[in-house]
């Protein structure tokens, strides 16, 4: 082991040299490589010897594993308010998003105050399973996203050196599967009755239902981003605002543009297109009531601010776009999600979709069809191709072959006149594959 004390020394502007006043230590561990340097901030020669005497002391404590490190130690000394404001600083640096990082402050809050916890040393999985299991009014996924928040807490400080262990590595989450609390779109009724009752608000849900914008990306979009001006009018939603952290341009539709225009026309470039209310969910709430549409339907799937992203996707569905398109348009990286999760099914034209479909006679109705049909005459020497196209024989004598199980047939090509096809009915639905 290496240790000794010193006074550092140096030139002034003179060229003399000249002793500090106050003492600095060296010191090496066995089993170390680098030499530590530290300031012992006394004049008195067997102070410093002390000073450096007990820092050696209590590095190879901590190097034996008697004590913890210094950090740690400080750190369980530290209020867990402090520890979470660090946290979610750290967390605003990495570029969450401010809705992101306030969830995880005010769930961890709660924690805190719910569970008594004010130190690290306090957080207990037993506590959490206990104020777990008497939240009746939260939904699973809510449950989790508790877990979520105090176990990032508590990782964030494992790897920053204040703990050495995540209390509530053994909590299971809640199953979530059949459980989950499903959101639905608006129908366009819906749709309507709520911007007329809420003309103040009328553009911001125009536009959120149809373009798909998450809430945060509207709080956070410029003027700078809106282009009206050319051929193809969107919005340029920069990556610092998306889920995914990339560049988009999200078309605007042709009717939000003189609204859109007059909304921005007085502001700055750098200015908020839309002014959103602190509490945007409440601020809905309070319009959904208004507009009279009930906050939950009758399959129990809700409606909230973020119910306009799955009435955009179901809107894409209805019109018939591509699912490919509406994937890109809706930015998922996986189809599943805007087929499965944003389309709402119940308003999709199932019924008339059945209705379309050519109905398949009985195999009597068939029998009777074919012994009727000769004697219906309606066109001169045209016959129906079996696509349904108009095929014109000049020579009714000619015959059609035709396979039956162990024999081959002629019959004669009779002449339209004695056919009469019913046309066809419906249509095939498009296919969105």
């Amino acid at each position: 082991m290496i240790a000794h004390i010193y006074k550092p020394k140096r030139k002034n502007k003179s060229g003399k040299l000249v002793t500090a006043r106050l003492y600095r230590g060296r010191y090496r561990l066995d089993g170390d490589f680098a030499v530590e340097e530290v300031s012992l901030g006394t004049s008195d020669k067997q102070v410093a010897e002390r000073k450096l005497a007990k820092i050696i002391e209590e590095k190879e404590r901590e190097q034996a594993g008697i004590i913890a490190p210094k950090t740690q130690r400080s750190a369980a000394r530290t209020p867990l308010k402090s520890h979470l404001n660090d946290f979610v600083a750290d967390l605003r640096a990495q570029g969450r998003s401010e809705d992101y990082f306030e969830r995880i402050r005010s769930r961890c809050e709660r924690l805190f105050k719910d569970c008594g916890w004010k130190y690290l040393k306090d957080f207990s999985a037993g506590d959490f399973v206990s104020w777990r299991s008497g939240q009746d009014s939260l939904a699973p996924k809510t449950l989790n996203d508790y877990l979520d928040a105090i176990t990032g807490l508590s990782n964030w400080c494992i790897k920053n050196g204040r703990s050495i262990s995540n209390a509530f590595i053994t909590v299971s989450k809640v199953e979530t599967r059949g459980r989950q609390q499903q959101r639905r779109a608006l129908t366009d009724d819906e749709l309507n009755r709520l911007v007329e009752a809420t003309p103040q608000r009328r553009l911001l849900y125009l536009t959120a239902a149809f373009t798909g914008l998450r809430i945060d990306e509207l709080r956070q979009l410029r003027v700078a981003d809106v282009h009206l001006g050319d051929k193809n009018p969107h919005f340029k939603v920069r990556s610092s605002t998306t889920k995914n952290k990339k560049d988009a341009l999200v078309p605007i539709h042709t009717g939000l543009v003189n609204e859109t225009s007059e909304l921005i026309a007085d502001k700055e470039p750098g200015d908020p297109v839309f002014d959103l209310p602190s509490r945007p969910n409440e601020t809905i709430n309070w319009d959904y009531k208004r507009a009279g549409i009930p906050k939950f339907d009758a399959l129990g799937r809700k409606v909230d601010f973020h119910a306009f992203r799955y009435t955009f996707a179901t809107k894409l569905a209805k019109s018939g776009v591509s699912q490919r398109l509406a994937q890109e348009l809706m930015r998922h990286s996986d189809p599943r999600l805007t087929a499965k999760v944003y389309t709402d099914a119940t308003q999709l034209p199932t019924f008339e979709a059945v209705e379309s479909l050519e109905f398949q006679s009985s195999p009597t109705e068939k029998k009777r069809d074919t012994q009727i049909a000769p004697q219906h005459l309606d066109f001169d020497q045209h016959s129906l191709s079996p696509t349904g196209e108009l095929s014109d024989f000049s020579h009714p004598s000619e015959t059609i072959d035709y396979e039956t199980d162990d024999t081959k047939k002629s019959l004669p090509v009779v002449n339209q006149e004695a056919t009469k096809m019913a046309p066809r009915r419906g249509f095939e639905p498009l296919s969105h594959g």
